[in-house]
Order: C-alpha cells, then structure tokens, then sequence
C-alpha cells in the first residue's frame, strides 16, 4: 500500500491544532522534512479536512474548540475507510489515563508536550513509512 502524496510526491499530514505557534512549529518542521501539511483549527475541520482527501497521517491535539481530539479520533477510527489513518496525539494531556485513552481509542501513537522536534519528526517518518510497507 501507497501512502497519499501530492502533486510533486510529498506525504500528507493533516494538523489539527488550535494554538497557532504550535500549529506554526510543527507545520516548518514538517515541511523541513519534505512533508506536505494542512492545518485544521478545531476539531470539526478536522473531521471535514480528514474526510475530503487521502491522508498519509492525521496528528491530532486533544484540546481545541467545537470537538475534542478524543471525538475526532473516536469518529476517524469509526469510519472504515479511515481504518489504516495513522493518528498521532500530540498533546499536553499527558497523565497514564490519556496516553491509555490514546490507545483504547486507536492512536498509532502519543507525544507529550512540550516535545522535541526531531523527535516529531522522526515518529512522523517512522508511522508513514510503515503504513507504506503494509
């Protein structure tokens, strides 16, 4: 299986993430890395923005306006033609109980903030190329 990519071959993320700067860091990172990236600001974009094309990964915050992060998974890993849609929680919401939320829900995988860059960057390229060799 193929992961979507754009026109000129760059995997796509969709973002949703409310906090501008945080959206902002995570967006030049990504493309740094050759990323094509869409930043959804509440979780009812999210939800839309998911629905209108391919995706290579969906990285989600859990706090942000109209629906939380947990509903936007809950309803992304209800659809079945999202099924293999790695989601990524990044997230202040860091205690046990939400990191095993996370997974019970069907996250790929978690990241705590405040986080490492290039640690993002590099679970980022580790969840779409396993996806791409499935």
């Amino acid at each position: 299986m193929t992961t979507p990519a754009d026109e000129a071959g760059k995997k796509l993320i969709l973002i949703a993430e409310d906090e501008e700067h945080i959206a902002k860091l995570v967006s030049f990172k990504l493309e740094r890395e050759g990323f094509s990236v869409t930043v959804a600001k509440n979780g009812q974009e999210a939800v839309d923005r998911v629905l209108s094309r391919p995706w290579s990964l969906l990285i989600l915050d859990v706090m942000m306006p109209l629906k939380d992060g947990w509903q936007v998974l809950k309803e992304v890993r209800s659809m079945p033609a999202l099924a293999g849609l790695p989601v990524l929680m990044l997230t202040a919401k860091g205690v046990q109980q939400d990191i095993s939320n996370a997974a019970e829900l069907g996250a790929t995988e978690f990241i705590k903030k405040p986080f490492d860059p290039a640690h993002l960057a590099a679970t980022v390229r580790k969840l779409i190329e396993s996806r791409g060799s499935k």
